[in-house]
């Protein structure tokens, strides 16, 4: 095999297994420039949460699988993608353990982090929103206040979720607003790596 063919295959095969690593602010804002007409589409269909969501449970803090209540007609591609998807929110899981800047709670199918709002009433809250991050097996459900919309600088972390600045305009176009004028709180999903998002509103 030539230099010039090594080196093709090479990059094909790092591709190939990129969404299976962690990558970099940077690498995640170009990833979504790259897939940018494929945004508003969820790499984890309905159909595939659906269908899967019953041999999925939460003991002592981490997500698992039930091999036996997988479907019959589950494929080994799907287990795969079933395992990575696990693997990957564990490790949120596991990295947050111990996040002393957010209120961790616990219900049947996530493990959710918030940030306190402080000074905020309840009707002002409802515009404001909050910042939090809800992990179930097959991604995220995130929420970022006004308040944070408006300081947002380069981006911002969330329960050790880093969102770039451009991720954040792209999300709240879809919306029809801009960063510096959101009417309020937004919360969008993804899954682990931001390269797409899907399920966009205002708090």
């Amino acid at each position: 095999m030539s230099k010039t063919k090594l080196i093709l295959v090479s990059a094909v095969v790092l591709f190939s297994f990129g969404t299976a690593v962690s990558i970099s602010a940077d690498e995640v804002v170009n990833e979504t420039q790259v897939t940018q007409t494929n945004t508003m589409t969820s790499p984890v269909s309905n159909n595939f949460i659906n269908k899967f969501d019953k041999a999925i449970s939460l003991e002592n803090g981490r997500f698992i699988i039930n091999f036996d209540a997988l479907p019959a007609d589950t494929t080994q591609s799907e287990i795969s993608q079933l395992q990575q998807l696990v693997f990957q929110n564990n490790n949120i899981l596991l990295e947050n353990a111990n996040n002393q800047n957010a209120t961790i709670s616990t219900d049947n199918k996530s493990i959710n982090f918030s940030e306190q709002t402080d000074g905020i009433n309840g009707r002002l809250r409802f515009r404001e929103g909050s910042n939090y991050v809800h992990l179930y097996w097959w991604g995220l459900r995130i929420g970022i206040s006004r308040s944070t919309l408006m300081y947002v600088g380069g981006g911002v972390g969330i329960a050790g979720i880093w969102i770039p600045e451009p991720l954040i305009s792209k999300i709240i176009a879809t919306l029809g607003a801009v960063t510096a004028l959101a009417p309020g709180g937004i919360v969008f999903n993804s899954t682990p790596g931001l390269a797409n998002f899907w399920g966009v509103e205002w708090q």
